[in-house]
């Protein structure tokens, strides 16, 4: 991960936080339309340029982790202006044959599957008058950067909402999907029931719950011919889990032991568990979990796309107020790798 020096007491358009700036703007993270004019403001004597109050801590605000980061990478498609993005997904398959130095060798292939997004548009804006601004003064705070602030972070909010339920939009040149909805996410499956008769894990002992978790992991396995195995050295399974449901695979019985303490047993470091809000009650009325595997500094298995994550407008100013909007851009939730994701219900209500 790159660091920079930055500047927080200046504009992310100064000079000295060039190199942040130019690296933000090239990754989408930030765009500037310098269509209209900048206005002069003879009080204050700055000229009102798009980037004059976006400071580098509002950056920071709009790229904080959120919880589809620590699901998904997320990641720039076209320019903005695009109506749809179209992503390429490679299957490699084939096989090896017995070398007799006379038969021809089995042959390598590989498949292309294009998949084709939607791009949605999105808007807030932030407004300041003088008023505001002398009182905020008062307590050495600037109420023009707390306010691009506070649109970064809604900004923000609002990507991780697309990122887990897609958008439903008639106008939409193609579809805009999430983590919930993707279509190429494989159909949920039920827990099996513990001693109790009942799927849900309030009713069952770490060990059922273990088993539960245990038994997803394997058809992990079993959908991914073994990649997942294979690779666990170099990857992660991550689990994404109902936030209600969380808590039982802490709760301990009379040996104080836990699902939790016997999932770290089995599987070390290479299972990552998620609490995802959404996955509360999100099939069949019931509490869900994920399991996905990712490789780790290789292609995510989850996107979450976008084209820029925000993009300043020309600052206007009316009598004494100010304003102006920052938009985005997002394509959603993209999976690339299908066989990498499973999905259980049942787990609680």
């Amino acid at each position: 991960m790159s660091k920079y020096q930055v500047n927080n007491a200046a504009s992310i358009a100064d000079n000295s936080n060039a190199e942040f700036f130019n690296r933000a703007r090239a990754r989408g993270i930030i765009g500037v339309s310098n269509s209209a004019p900048t206005v002069t403001s003879p009080n204050i004597n700055l000229t009102f340029g798009a980037l004059q109050y976006i400071r580098p801590k509002a950056i920071e605000v709009l790229t904080a982790a959120r919880v589809a980061d620590k699901l998904s990478a997320f990641e720039k498609f076209g320019v903005w202006g695009d109506r749809t993005i179209v992503i390429k997904q490679k299957e490699f398959t084939g096989k090896t044959s017995p070398d007799d130095g006379l038969s021809e060798s089995a042959s390598v292939k590989t498949n292309y599957n294009y998949i084709t997004r939607g791009v949605y548009y999105y808007q807030t804006s932030w407004m300041a008058t003088d008023l505001e601004e002398a009182t905020v003064a008062g307590m050495q705070e600037s109420y023009r950067a707390d306010q691009v602030s506070a649109a970064m972070q809604t900004l923000s909010i609002d990507r991780n909402k697309f990122f887990f339920n897609g958008i439903k939009e008639s106008s939409l040149s193609a579809p805009v999907y999430g983590f919930l909805n993707e279509p190429q996410l494989p159909a949920y499956k039920t827990v099996k029931a513990g001693a109790k008769g009942k799927t849900e894990w309030d009713t069952k002992t770490p060990e059922e719950i273990h088993n539960d978790i245990v038994e997803a992991v394997n058809e992990l396995y079993k959908k991914s011919n073994g990649i997942v195995e294979d690779n666990l050295a170099n990857g992660k399974i991550k689990m994404a889990i109902a936030s209600n449901s969380l808590g039982n695979i802490d709760r301990a019985n009379s040996y104080g032991l836990t699902a939790r303490i016997k999932l770290k047993e089995t599987f070390g470091d290479s299972l990552e568990i998620v609490a995802v809000p959404q996955l509360n009650l999100a099939d069949s009325n019931s509490d869900c979990f994920y399991l996905m595997f990712d490789m780790q500094g290789l292609d995510s298995t989850l996107l979450n796309g976008f084209v820029e994550m925000a993009r300043a407008y020309p600052i206007f100013q009316k009598d004494s107020v100010i304003s102006q909007k920052i938009s985005g851009a997002t394509a959603g939730c993209i999976v690339q790798y299908p066989w990498a994701i499973v999905r259980f219900n049942g787990i609680g209500k």
